[in-house]
């Protein structure tokens, strides 16, 4: 395994995710923010999400969430990684994987095509000769934090013979689905590794809500300036704030509004902006080949819009019964505009939107958006973001943001994507990194991501834990409005990690030219 000296000797930084499609932004804005591919790569396989029953039989197969995963990695990192699998067996809140057992659970290797590998990853971190490792964690740990923990301690410890003493930085992102498929174990693993190697181990988190792996007590990253919800007077009172709070239910509309409008528009670089460029620049080192990132973008939009219309914002959705009830349109109304767009998706019996021609995809986009248009209501999708319009006694199952942000985009033609969740790391690396290593501050120069302006810079700051002096929340300073002169200020640093994707992906395909791995190729997936 080539790993060329200049990446593991002045700077380094390693990566465990998920891989879902905000861990991707992550990763390429890391490349990026570092000025170089990763040490190593670890892909943290959740059997939640990789994996299905399988249909004629008690075992497993690959799940499509698997294979979407796969085309993740092969469109831009390679399809290079370690696989790390899931051996969090038997564990409560993981719906029907926490009816797994050990032995059923060690068939998710098979199922997808993959062997364990954090061996690997761990001897390939040893060879790191950095002063500082950044470790980017995006994913859960699902069971194997004790052996991943303490084979950096061991590294860690393992001063002399030429090796330096080195210090250890974990950007982390905690949310709930991250900490339900980790194990008490797996946490406590962390914190004794941060206790243990004081102060030479420090930990900065990011949260959109009030989750936590160590950090006390726990801060969301955009502070009070985006609550959870809203009653329809403060929505009023603060529109502003109340669609960011949205916005960041959708890494597209976040990127979108939140990075600097394009020239003869209001409207910032997404992600359709940022894969066609990156399609654009691999078709300009290889003309005449097709670009995985640009056909990638094709199949997340259709997918990401058939599963919000299908499963999150259907006609008849329980939870969304009291915005019904508001709407000046009537069910029969909803219901038919949805039959229109619902007929579209099959064809003979079978899935219609799968290779679907532009054309056919334009059909289905019109036909969505005039359905989540009705969802309008007295104007600016109010009732289906705000508290009044949850379901009595279920004050988290109701519309909730996310549900106004998929209306908002589908209104739109737009992918929605996801929430930002995992792009909170970039923005802390951006906003963080060269003050917890002075090699990044020559990365920073010469890059240009360093260059934030003071207003952008004022807004946001390193919090300590009240635990430790080496634990770190990120986030915006505390009483910030959110209001046009500070989304304003926000620009400057959604750009940064916006370039800093382009810029990373070119440096992976330079890298993986070079001969540079920072994993191994899996095997083909089975099924």
């Amino acid at each position: 395994m080539a790993v060329a000296d200049s990446f593991t000797r002045d700077l380094a930084w390693a990566w465990l995710g998920d891989m879902e499609l905000d861990d991707v932004l992550l990763g390429l804005s890391a490349a990026g923010i570092f000025g170089r591919p990763p040490a190593a790569i670890g892909f943290l396989a959740n059997a939640a999400h990789c994996v299905d029953r399988a249909k004629d039989g008690p075992g497993l197969r690959a799940s499509q969430m698997y294979h979407e995963k796969r085309a993740f990695m092969d469109a831009f990192f390679g399809g290079v990684f370690f696989a790390i699998l899931d051996r969090l067996a038997s564990a409560e809140g993981r719906e029907w994987v926490s009816e797994l057992d050990a032995a059923q659970l060690a068939g998710l290797g098979p199922a997808c095509g993959m062997e364990d590998d954090v061996d690997g990853f761990l001897e390939t971190l040893a060879l790191v000769q950095a002063p500082v490792l950044h470790l980017l964690v995006s994913g859960p740990f699902l069971g194997r934090g004790k052996e991943i923990f303490d084979g950096l301690a061991k590294q860690l410890r393992a001063v002399g013979s030429g090796r330096p003493e080195q210090r250890l930085v974990i950007w982390m992102y905690a949310g709930r689905f991250n900490l339900t498929h980790s194990s008490d174990l797996d946490v406590s693993s962390l914190r004794d590794l941060v206790e243990k190697l004081s102060p030479r181990v420090q930990v900065v988190e990011t949260t959109l809500k009030a989750k936590n792996w160590l950090c006390d007590p726990p801060r969301p990253f955009w502070g009070t300036s985006c609550p959870t919800a809203w009653t329809m007077d403060e929505a009023r009172a603060n529109m502003v704030g109340f669609d960011m709070s949205t916005d960041i239910q959708s890494i597209n509309m976040f990127l979108e509004n939140y990075s600097s409008a394009q020239e003869g528009s209001d409207r910032g670089r997404a992600l359709r902006w940022l894969f066609e460029n990156i399609a654009a620049q691999e078709q300009a080192e290889n003309p005449g080949t097709s670009s995985l990132a640009k056909e990638l973008l094709n199949d997340l939009e259709i997918r990401s819009l058939v599963t919000n219309l299908t499963k999150m914002v259907p006609p008849k959705s329980s939870s969304m019964a009291k915005v019904r009830e508001a709407l000046t349109v009537s069910q029969a109304e909803l219901e038919e505009s949805y039959a229109r767009a619902n007929a579209l998706l099959e064809k003979d019996g079978r899935p219609a939107y799968l290779g679907m021609e532009p054309e056919q995809k334009q059909r289905l986009l019109e036909a969505a958006q005039g359905y989540a248009q009705l969802y309008s209501g007295s104007g600016h999708f109010l009732e289906a973001g705000c508290s009044e319009f949850f379901p009595p006694a279920k004050p988290f199952s109701g519309p909730r943001l996310d549900k106004r942000s998929i209306l908002r985009c589908m209104a739109r033609g737009e992918l929605q994507g996801g929430a930002t969740a995992d792009l909170l790391v970039s923005l802390a690396l951006v906003l963080h990194l060269d003050s917890l290593d002075s090699a990044a501050s020559a990365a920073a120069s010469t890059l240009g991501w360093g260059r934030l302006p003071p207003a952008t810079r004022e807004l946001f700051r390193l919090e300590p834990s009240t635990g430790s002096r080496e634990i770190f929340s990120a986030g915006l300073t505390p009483d910030i409005t959110m209001n046009k002169a500070t989304k304003a200020s926000l620009a400057p640093l959604v750009d940064a990690v916006v370039d800093a994707a382009l810029r990373g992906s070119r440096l992976l395909r330079a890298g993986r030219q070079a001969g540079l791995l920072w994993g191994r190729r899996p095997h083909t997936c089975s099924i």
